[in-house]
């Protein structure tokens, strides 16, 4: 059983390879979007720093500075992230740990309902089948930008533990169930909170000895209490709880589980109709199982009221009276609970016919599941020079990254928080606590007034990073006033772009050389020394219209060799043409060797070999032959 066990192991392994292709490509740069995925990258990378710099203070993460116990207003992960701690050690990078953690939770998932089918029925093809089911559900590829959805491998592992531990009620197979019951609570607070309720339930049928497992499950408990205490905290000292009208708009309807056309992805739960048949034939194909069957159909009815969220008694009643669930912005989650027992039940309903053809149902739901393929978003792995610097700048206090709260920025920040490991004021997740509001309504403010400043400095933010390329002309003449009036000093500049990336300290100090910072102030780009570029047209989720026409600037010290568009995730390259644009004068004046600064590319069909649903990325060789990478972008043929 032993080598089973281990084929299935290496199958499902490769399965998530495969079925997240080219994902295994690009495990440095990408992620599924430029948005939860940086907040999820930002704390995996904190859960590795925090352990082995202050492990006492996990929780004092440092985004949204100065409010307490950061790390709370989103999952914490730390039962991913600590299994990624000897990948951290020996250097892999945090974008590439993350994507590892990916791969790892499609595999997981798949491997213990295989686990979970196989104990239900003996049979390795029954396991299989459940397994590919239950890990690549569409469920699990709506959640790509949420690695701590996809590892959902811990709620059928709960079962496993439980069916084990009742089979020969030992302290020893107890000591396993709670092990399993802390991971699951690690790993995931919602599978914590959903995962609790019906496993609760299942005891009701399976009906174990209670004492072993009660104290294994106190102890799991308490070794979670640390980390289930600062939610507590914060949803207590900044009113953390979800308004009921926010969760019944991520609640789902009856319809939901049988449509495939759901607008909103929080409630695209339907599993696929062959999962509806094979689950439903288990009621005649295994009618003599009836434990099996009770504890799916248990698992199915729990999964399935509690996604119903605030048009059902029961999520309504937990979101009332039950400490955790007022937390729950998506009730649709449930869904998760549902998917174990549905996994359950086609393992019954495979084992229960003919040998020959159980195979055949397994690569069935592979097929049926098969995803389309998937537009990875290609970051910038590298993070820009200024956070280099901040990493082992010897200046105490915050920073403030502007602009602040527009656009994706925030995302980008926690991104680059990876890097140097400094308190941002900066910030973004579910909640937004006071202190964040509070500066960034001073920073919105036409004109933004001494508040600010005075601001900064009663919190000890001593730094300002101001991104050249984003920052709006009222925020330059704020800065130009309190520079004259001494009362911010300016550090230096980094590169980045065309308008490059300044950094301001609060404590007042004065420079003497303002030559180079008065042309940023006044509008006017500087000179760098890096090759930069930007992607002008089309906008990300462009969707084209009759000729397709792609164009953007690239720029260096050393001059542009060539620019080339890559489609499909890199799949195909194709070059576009280097001409002259008056409008970019300014710019060519600090880069004489790049006098044609614009880059086009024109198309008047979609170029063989390219997806309709693709990306673009933009790809620059400077004079001196090395290469730069422009993020990507999604866009749509005609």
């Amino acid at each position: 059983m032993s080598k089973q066990h281990a084929a299935a192991a290496s199958l499902f392994c490769a399965l998530a390879v495969l079925m997240t292709w080219p994902l295994a490509t690009h495990l440095g740069s990408a992620v599924a979007a430029p948005g939860d995925p940086f907040i999820n990258i930002w704390i995996l990378d904190w859960d590795w720093y925090a352990t082995f710099h202050q492990p006492l203070a996990l929780f004092q993460a440092n985004a949204f500075f100065p409010a307490r116990d950061a790390l709370a207003f989103s999952e914490n992960m730390f039962g991913i992230a600590m299994l990624l701690f000897p990948l951290r050690a020996i250097g892999v990078t945090p974008i590439a740990a993350y994507n590892i953690a990916i791969l790892a939770g499609f595999a997981f998932s798949g491997f213990a309902a295989y686990l979970l089918g196989r104990r239900l029925t003996d049979s390795f093809a029954a396991g299989i089948a459940a397994g590919i089911f239950y890990a690549f559900v569409p469920f699990r590829f709506t959640h790509l930008v949420h690695v701590q959805h996809i590892w959902g491998g811990w709620l059928p592992m709960l079962l496993v533990a439980l069916l084990h531990y009742s089979e020969r009620p030992t302290w020893k197979r107890a000591a396993l169930f709670g092990a399993v019951f802390l991971m699951n609570g690690l790993t995931n607070i919602h599978w914590l909170l959903f995962g609790s309720i019906a496993i609760a339930a299942t005891l009701l049928i399976v009906r174990p000895r209670i004492m072993p497992l009660a104290v294994a499950t106190l102890a799991a408990l308490a070794l979670l209490a640390p980390f289930l205490v600062p939610y507590e905290t914060v949803s207590k000292l900044y009113g953390m709880t979800r308004p009921l009208d926010e969760v019944t708009l991520f609640s789902a309807t009856w319809q939901d589980w049988i449509r495939s056309d759901v607008a909103e992805p929080e409630r695209r739960l339907f599993p696929g109709w062959l999962a509806i048949l094979a689950s439903l034939a288990a009621f005649l194909l295994a009618r003599r199982q009836r434990r099996p069957l009770a504890i799916a159909l248990l698992w199915i009815t729990i999964g399935l009221l509690g996604s119903l969220g605030a048009h059902a008694f029961f999520h309504r009643f937990l979101f009332d009276y039950v400490p955790g669930f007022r937390a729950i912005r998506a009730p649709a989650r449930w869904a998760a609970i549902t998917y174990v027992g549905m996994s359950m039940l086609i393992a019954l309903t495979t084992a229960s016919i003919a040998k020959r053809l159980q195979w055949l149902v397994a690569i069935l739901f592979l097929v049926t599941l098969w995803p389309t393929p998937i537009r990875w978003h290609l970051t910038v792995p590298d993070a820009p020079p200024v956070y280099h610097w901040l990493r082992g700048a010897e200046f105490r206090g915050a920073v403030l990254e502007l602009p602040i709260e527009e656009g994706i920025f925030e995302y980008e920040y926690l991104l680059r928080a990876t890097e140097h490991h400094r308190p941002i004021v900066n910030g973004v997740s579910g909640f937004r606590p006071p202190e964040l509001r509070r500066i960034s309504a001073l920073a919105h403010e036409t004109p933004i007034g001494d508040a600010l400043v005075d601001e900064l400095r009663r919190i000890d933010c001593s730094l300002i990073l101001v991104h050249g390329e984003h920052v709006s002309p009222a925020t330059r003449e704020w800065l130009r006033r309190e520079l004259d009036g001494g009362r911010i000093g300016f550090v230096r500049r980094f590169d980045a772009a065309t308008f490059g990336d300044w950094l301001f300290t609060t404590r007042g100090a004065t420079t003497t050389d303002r030559g180079e910072v008065d042309l940023f102030l006044a509008g006017r780009p500087t000179r760098g020394n890096a090759t930069f570029g930007a992607l002008d047209y089309p906008s990300n989720d462009e969707r084209m219209t009759d000729r397709v026409f792609i164009s953007g600037r690239a720029f260096s010290p050393s001059g542009i060799h060539e620019v080339n568009l890559l489609f499909d995730n890199g799949r195909t390259r194709l070059p576009a043409t280097l001409v002259e644009d008056p409008k970019l004068a300014d710019v060519v004046a600090l880069y004489p060797l790049t006098p044609k600064p614009r880059f086009v590319a024109a198309f008047s069909k979609r170029p063989k070999g390219v997806r309709r649903m693709t990306d673009v990325q933009v790809e620059i060789i400077d004079g001196r032959g090395a290469r730069t990478l422009l993020p990507n972008r999604f866009i749509e043929w005609p």
